[in-house]
């Protein structure tokens, strides 16, 4: 390993990384000039980590680490990970062997040397350059790294391995992935970074899941993004609508809005394991995880009493439940909308949530009368808003074009190329 020594051409390099960095911190967008107007490929902050205390970076390549302690600037390189840690209120880097680079730090980037250089964060390789910063007891490594880039580890993760005959449900997948990055940059207002590599907004997870023909689907459609009345369309996206998508409104709490409206594919997700589901419970099961999330949700402990009935009371236009009402010896609970997927949870799996809220509720009784089992009988996975994922598949394969697919589950929307 070579050891990590400073730049002796400080002055020249740490201009270089200063525009490298420092371009990233402001999210590039649309600039206006004397003649015309342009707007540059956009950055993207991508959270990766703020839960540990201690990360390790490494490149298959020699890679800068700039040091930034009170406004001063040391730039080292290494050809060996190096460790950032937590240190009271700041930061401190060592090398692989636990010695120590620099202390008492505000920040770190981690700058790879080259085209083809990645770095990777804790073994999991990424485009772009890493930023850390310190964060209570632990620190926050952030990903900054163009959109398309970006793109290459959140389509693999959300749409899955395709084939060629289902290219353009590839590229609609991509369009929206983008179309929502765009619309939530700056979201977290005051924080360093635009999005995170979670649920939470869009699976992120680098360059270990790039693929070829995604790549591909992301660069035919490069700087294309929906709009709807000249605003970014809120591209919410989901697996399996099971035969109809929904109103936002009537799944969250939220205003209505014009292109997130019931829309049927026609069976287009009818190929989808998750087209069509069954959720048994039994009386005790069902009542157990009412209790668990009513206990939760109160932040006390909370019981209830055997359930004598379960009704679907109340239907979206798209078929789903509105109200699910659960009748007791003594008392009535009514949950709405998505919610009821998180009161309900499943069996087979108790990690997780039901399917949909597009489902028929089926009652068994003993011979006294009394519960003893409900059955949930469903379509779909997912919320319901928007592109339905396998429904784009299905249409792809149909032979259907991407900007068709995207404006078939988005009413209204259109197609723009930004940059």
């Amino acid at each position: 390993m070579k050891r990590i020594i400073r730049y002796s051409a400080r002055f020249g390099t740490a201009l270089l990384l200063m525009v490298l960095v420092w371009s990233c911190a402001t999210i590039p967008g649309l600039k206006e000039e004397t003649g015309g107007s342009f707007i540059r490929i956009p950055f993207v902050r991508v959270l990766l980590e703020e839960n540990q205390n201690e990360v390790t970076f490494s490149s298959k390549s020699p890679f800068a680490v700039e040091c930034l302690a009170k406004g001063e600037q040391t730039v080292y390189y290494s050809s060996r990970p190096v460790n950032v840690i937590k240190e009271g209120d700041l930061l401190k880097v060592t090398d692989h062997k636990g010695g120590l680079i620099q202390s008492r730090l505000n920040e770190v980037n981690l700058i790879p040397r080259g085209n083809n250089a990645r770095i990777a964060l804790n073994n999991q390789p990424y485009r772009g350059l890493m930023k850390v910063l310190p964060n209570g007891e632990t620190v926050r490594v952030i990903n900054v790294v163009y959109m398309e880039d970006y793109l290459r580890g959140v389509v693999p993760p959300e749409i899955g391995k395709r084939s060629k005959d289902e290219l353009e449900s590839v590229k609609a997948q991509a369009v929206a992935a983008r179309t929502y990055a765009m619309a939530h940059l700056r979201q977290y207002e005051g924080q360093p970074y635009d999005v995170k590599s979670s649920i939470i907004d869009q699976v992120y997870e680098g360059l270990k899941v790039e693929d070829n023909l995604i790549s591909k689907a992301i660069d035919a459609t490069a700087g294309s993004v929906l709009f709807y009345e000249d605003k970014y369309v809120n591209a919410y996206y989901h697996s399996t609508c099971g035969g109809s998508t929904d109103d936002v409104a009537a799944v969250w709490d939220r205003k209505e809005i014009p292109y997130l409206k019931p829309v049927k594919d026609d069976g287009a997700c009818s190929w989808s394991k998750y087209y069509s589901w069954k959720e048994i419970f039994s009386e005790s099961q069902l009542r157990g995880r009412i209790e668990q999330y009513l206990s939760s949700d109160r932040g006390r402990d909370l019981r209830i009493n055997r359930i004598q009935d379960v009704q679907a009371v109340e239907r979206t236009a798209g078929g789903r439940v509105l109200k699910l009402l659960v009748r007791t010896e003594n008392d009535v609970y009514r949950f709405y909308k998505d919610r009821i997927r998180w009161v309900v949870g499943r069996t087979s799996n108790p990690d997780l949530i039901l399917p949909s809220t597009n489902f028929d509720v089926k009652i068994e009784r003993d011979g006294a009368g009394n519960l003893v089992r409900v059955t949930f009988e469903g379509h779909g996975y997912g919320h319901g808003v928007g592109m339905c994922q396998c429904g784009a598949i299905g249409l792809s394969r149909q032979g259907w074009t991407y900007d068709k697919i995207l404006t078939h589950y988005y009413t209204g929307a259109e197609v723009r190329k930004l940059y």
